[in-house]
């Protein structure tokens, strides 16, 4: 019995210690959105926080899959883009009809901004303290789809939880 015991002490020990340690971390950090190949949100304000969520942990930004582009844009290809926002934290708001047609939606997004950073990890002081997206969403199909803004009017916002950088000016 008591070599069994001194057998999984390590084992125990290393548990421990994983699960202290897992405890000690933000959820948020530890959690990304998962990704989705079908849209299946039944609201706008769903696709939008959707979005929001992939684009913050830096899904976004390093490469929107092709698959996920179709089910929830209406996007002629994914963004490029060589540096990113980092913010601190961003709000959704909420959904507002355009021209009276519930087919067509408009979303406002609020990121406080920290910093300019690239795939270098160089970081820059951001130009504003926020950044304001207003999202366009069709009801394609009965699916919610973002049109605007187009792939290349967009930069990607990453969390600076999901992913701190060091300020290496």
């Amino acid at each position: 019995m008591k070599k069994r015991a001194r057998l999984f002490s390590p084992l125990i020990q290393l548990t421990l210690a994983s699960i202290f340690l897992m405890t000690s971390l933000p959820a948020s950090v530890l959690q990304h959105e998962r990704l989705r190949v079908r849209n299946t949100f039944k609201t706008p304000e769903e696709v939008i926080s959707y979005y929001c969520a992939r684009d913050a942990s830096g899904f976004v930004w390093s490469g929107l899959l092709d698959a996920e582009r179709k089910a929830f844009t209406l996007w002629k290809e994914v963004p490029q883009n060589d540096s990113f926002y980092v913010a601190e934290r961003y709000f959704v708001g909420s959904g507002q009809t355009i021209a009276h047609n519930p087919d067509h939606v408009s979303i406002d997004v609020k990121y406080e901004l920290a910093a300019i950073s690239d795939a270098h990890g160089t970081k820059s002081p951001a130009p504003q303290k926020e950044y304001h997206v207003t999202f366009d969403l069709k009801k394609v199909e009965g699916v919610w789809k973002i049109a605007k803004p187009e792939a290349e009017q967009i930069a990607p916002v990453v969390l600076e939880e999901k992913f701190p950088i060091t300020n290496s000016q």
